[in-house]
This record gives structure tokens, sequence and C-alpha cells, in this order.
């Protein structure tokens, strides 16, 4: 072997290389040490590299007899609501359905749990926040006038909002009703709580901040040519999806519009960011990733749905979306690769 053959395999055999690379490419997972660095690299490169890709396997989940409106997953579970008045539990290695539960008397509309609790909300005007635990029901919340379009919640406060135009703040740990906002014009039908911001997102074309203490209005985002449909909010940056068939991402502080992303063909039912992407989805019946700072159109999945997709969620490895077709899909571009350690 010649000295320079020799000197770049011993390089490419440094570990403290590839963490380095790693942490390059903001690959590096947090207290995390004494890794094989090389390893994980190929194992986030080949990941990534699907990702621009779009090669992904596509699974799809069937059990719901009616429309899939909404979604969470995490790494063991997904869960989903549907128009057929059930919550189904999904497990996430065999794709098989594994709990039911039944409590509304309407369509699932929203849902949203963590280790402890799950909230939901439904056409039948309410809201059941159950055990994580025990999967019971432990109240029932009632109060708004049309059915419950989204929730959000923490440890302190659920907050619903309702085709009766109105944001509902409730006590988490007793279900007591605190506060009532008429916040829009139109139907509430997107909320995100996060610290102590409420970010909501009607059908009048508006977007609109609130405090959760004082139901004060702290600002307001015009630039959507029509009714909006979704929100996100990071406590850094909000993603909204309208009727004018855009996204748009907002800084929160001054109102600002900071880019646009234009492709979809019809309404944009749902999105989700994290970090510099987003993923989309739209009456259109096509899925779509976004490169957050530029407004460029990475993926284009046209035949992901037969129908609506109403609701889409992604972490580091898959796509999970829920479609009129009844149907729940998910695209896992990590088959193969071991990702346990990446965030």
């Amino acid at each position: 072997m010649s000295g320079v053959c020799r000197t770049w395999y011993t390089l490419s055999r440094n570990n403290d290389i590839w963490r380095w690379r790693l942490s390059e490419m903001r690959w590096l997972p947090r207290g995390v040490y004494d890794e094989d660095w090389q390893y994980w690299y190929k194992q986030r490169y080949q990941l990534e590299r699907r990702w621009m890709l779009g090669q992904a396997s596509t699974h799809y989940l069937l059990g719901h007899h009616d429309s899939v409106y909404c979604l969470q997953f995490d790494d063991q579970r997904i869960v989903t609501g549907g128009r057929d008045c059930t919550i189904k539990f999904w497990d996430m290695l065999t794709y098989e359905c594994v709990r039911t539960l039944c409590a509304h008397e309407g369509s699932v509309l929203s849902l949203e749990y963590n280790d402890s609790l799950m909230v939901s909300g439904s056409s039948d005007k309410t809201i059941v926040v159950w055990s994580m635990v025990t999967f019971e029901p432990l109240y029932r919340l009632a109060g708004h006038e049309g059915g419950v379009l989204d929730v959000s919640f923490d440890d302190r406060f659920i907050v619903s909002c309702s085709k009766d135009k109105s944001i509902r703040i409730w006590n988490t740990s007793t279900g007591e009703h605190i506060r009532t906002i008429f916040a829009h014009r139109g139907p509430v039908n997107a909320v995100q709580l996060k610290g102590d911001k409420i970010v909501s997102a009607s059908g009048d074309a508006m977007i609109k901040m609130w405090d959760v203490r004082t139901g004060e209005c702290l600002r307001e985002f015009e630039g959507h040519g029509r009714g909006l449909a979704c929100v996100q909010y990071d406590g850094k940056r909000i993603v909204s999806g309208s009727n004018d068939r855009t996204i748009k991402v907002w800084d929160p502080e001054t109102g600002e519009c900071l880019v646009n992303c234009e492709g979809h063909q019809d309404l944009v039912r749902t999105v989700h960011f994290s970090n510099d992407r987003i993923v989309s989805a739209s009456y259109d019946q096509s899925i779509r990733v976004w490169d957050m700072r530029t407004g460029k159109c990475l993926l284009n999945f046209q035949d992901a749905h037969t129908s609506w997709v109403f609701d889409v969620r992604f972490d580091k490895n898959r796509i999970v979306s829920a479609s009129q077709d009844h149907r729940v899909m998910v695209m896992d571009f990590s088959t193969g690769l071991d990702t346990r350690i990446f965030v």
C-alpha cells in the first residue's frame, strides 16, 4: 500500500473525523458518546439520501370504516381518529390495530396525546380527555356549539377550537372551563398552544395570536387570499396552509411572511414542520415536502391516496397520512437502517 493510500485509510478509520462530520452536518445526537461514528454516519447518510430521492416503503393501515381525519404517532404506535366515531391504536412495527376506543357520538376530528393523557375533539361538539394508562375516558368537556375542529394541550391548559367561531380554554387537571374567546368571523379550523401563546387559524383567512392567560389578542397575520385550514407554531415560527393553495411561513414576533410555498392544486388541508422541512397534504390528493428556508418543493407524492388527505405528520424516519379514502398510509424511509440514536 502506498504512503498516500495508507494515510487516507488511517484517516478513514479515525473515529473523531466521523464524529466531526456528523456534527458538521448537524446530525450528531446530543448526549451520545463513545460510539462507532463511521457506522452512524453511514446510517444517517443513507436515510437523508432516501429523503432526497423520495425512496420509501409504503404500507396502508386498514380498519376505519369511513374517512380518517386526524392522527399522531411515535416510535411505538400510530393513533388515528375517524368519521366512524372511533379512535384506533396501531402497532408501528406490525401495522396491526391493537386497540379501538369509543366515546364520541360523532366524527373524531382532532386528537393529541402525551405519555399520560389524550384529548380528542368531535363533531358531537364535545371534547373527551382520556387516560393513556387505562385508555378510559376521564371526563368530557361540553360547551362548544359546533364541531370541535382542533385541540392542543399541555399540563396546564387544554385549548379547543370550533365551527362556532370560538376558542375555549380549560384546566387540564380538572376539566374546568376557564375562558371563551370569540376569536374569528369564521370557523376556527386549527389551534396551537405553545408556552403562554395560542395561535389560531380560521376560515375568515386570518391567523391570530392570543395570550392563553388573559385571552388578549396579541397579533394578527394577514396575507392568505382565502380561508385557512391548518397552522403549526413552535414558538419561533408559524406555518399555515390555506384554501388559496399556498403555504406560508411567518415570523411570530413581527407578523411578517417570510416564505411562500406554491404548488398544491387545491386546499392545503394539513401542514407539519420540523427543523427546516415542511410536509403538507392537500385536497389535490398529494403529499409534498418543502424546504422551509426557500419555499422550494423537494418531493411531490402524487398517488399517495385516492381521495382528499386530511392529516399528515412526519419524523426522521417516516411520513404518516390520513385520508377520506378510509386509509392511513405510512411511508418509511428507514427500512433496513439503524436510526435509533437520531432524534
